[in-house]
């Protein structure tokens, strides 16, 4: 196993605390009891919604009802005196994007914790059922009891499509999925009591939050790693927000530099990170210049009707980069960077991709500091695509990962991997 010093270890606890988590909430930031005029307070919403037709990268695929959630904003409008009750106000009302990367920062301390940083399992909506359709492999979730393919019957006692109902701000059909998992995320210090069917009986189950957010604040290494046989495994412990894990990564890739193959395992980034530790990764696979991603900035061509589109690229780093095959995991945990990565990976034509659909975050995002409050409003301001012109959010792994019914909580994607690699082996041979 790849060791990596202990004050690199420290980061990941400390980023995903102060921005992740937003557990620097407001009742402890600073200014968070600040008192709002009236005045103040409906021009910082003025400058959002302005904010939102201005820059806001995916208003034409949304279909909000713009009359309805800005009578959301200004709903008991009069009510809200602090910092702390205005951010509330607009996080509550922006629930009509049902966009899992965007909020208004920081968040009250009762409010949902972020996705999929906090979320445990995923879930869908389909053919008038709630389906649990992934855990992560020795996760929170499997190790209280939840299977891939239990059905949701209840949530809190609530029959869940009336619990989905009573939470979909935006009352559209296609958000029942997000609010599902959200409800599922839940707020800190909640227990979350699931009433779900099993093989035909019926179970009760519950999530306590406190725990999730204390295993998620644990002590972790920036990276791990080992040998399967010949094939090397590199697995980034939501780390890509580090810049240490470049160094961390080079230092790995140099002992395995007698690999048959390489499995990098992107199935925990959720939180994200930046686009140097991701192009640090990818340079070392790569012998020459490629382009890994498409952006689109919106707001040019709403301003001015002048389309603006790019494409970033990644340049070969390293005396000894990595030629051989590669594997890239996937999973509703990939998030953000590690979903550039991924298609950056693939659109280099330098990796396999397996696993489920990633978390499906949208575009590049922002931040925009409210004049009053201060507050952070954070959103996609850029539409981001594969090089094929696939938006990064549509993009399907090479080979799809169905977790319904694993009983046995085997690591179906590691397996299909290695099994992947050994087939490529023996075409070599």
């Amino acid at each position: 196993m790849f060791k990596i010093p202990r004050n690199a270890r420290t980061y990941i606890a400390q980023s995903i605390f102060v921005s992740t988590l937003a557990v620097s909430s407001l009742s402890f930031a600073k200014g968070a009891t600040q008192i709002l005029s009236a005045q103040q307070v409906s021009e910082d919403i003025k400058a959002f919604v302005s904010l939102l037709h201005q820059r806001y990268a995916y208003l034409d695929t949304k279909n909000v009802d713009q009359t309805s959630f800005e009578a959301c904003l200004q709903k008991e409008v009069a009510q809200i005196k602090t910092v702390n009750a205005l951010s509330g106000h607009l996080n509550r009302c922006f629930e009509f994007f049902y966009d899992q990367h965007s909020e208004i920062r920081p968040r009250p301390r009762d409010y949902y914790l972020p996705m999929p940083t906090a979320l445990t399992m995923w879930a869908e909506v389909k053919d008038d059922a709630a389906t649990i359709i992934s855990i992560p492999h020795n996760g929170y979730a499997h190790k209280i009891g939840f299977r891939a393919g239990m059905k949701i019957e209840q949530i809190n006692h609530k029959p869940v499509f009336e619990a989905i109902k009573s939470a979909n701000i935006s009352g559209q059909k296609s958000a029942q999925t997000w609010v599902l998992n959200r409800l599922l995320t839940g707020s800190r210090h909640q227990k979350i009591v699931l009433t779900v069917s099993w093989q035909g009986q019926p179970q009760t189950l519950t999530i306590d939050t406190r725990q999730v957010v204390a295993d998620i604040l644990q002590d972790k290494p920036i990276l791990t790693s080992q040998w399967m046989g010949d094939i090397a495994y590199i697995r980034p412990e939501n780390s890509l927000g580090n810049n240490a894990l470049i160094s961390a990564f080079d230092q790995a890739l140099a002992e395995f530099k007698d690999a048959s193959a390489l499995i990098l395992d992107l199935r925990n980034t959720p939180s994200g990170g930046n686009s140097d530790v991701a192009r640090g990764i990818m340079s070392r696979f790569i012998s020459e210049r490629f382009p890994y991603q498409e952006h689109e900035l919106v707001a040019v061509e709403r301003e001015f009707g002048v389309k603006r589109r790019w494409q970033e690229f990644v340049y070969p780093r390293g005396d000894n980069t990595f030629t051989k095959p590669l594997v890239v995991l996937s999973n509703r945990w990939t998030g953000s960077m590690g979903e550039g990565m991924t298609i950056g990976l693939h659109g280099m034509q330098r990796a396999t991709v397996i696993g489920t659909p990633m978390a499906q975050l949208l575009g590049a995002i922002s931040g925009h500091t409210l004049t009053h409050s201060q507050l952070n409003v954070v959103i996609p301001v850029e539409k981001l695509f594969h090089i094929n012109g696939t938006p990064r959010e549509a993009f399907l792994p090479d080979i799809v990962i169905d977790h319904i019914d694993n009983i046995e909580n085997e690591d179906l994607a590691l397996k299909a991997g290695l099994r992947h690699l050994s087939k490529l082996a023996s075409k070599a041979n």
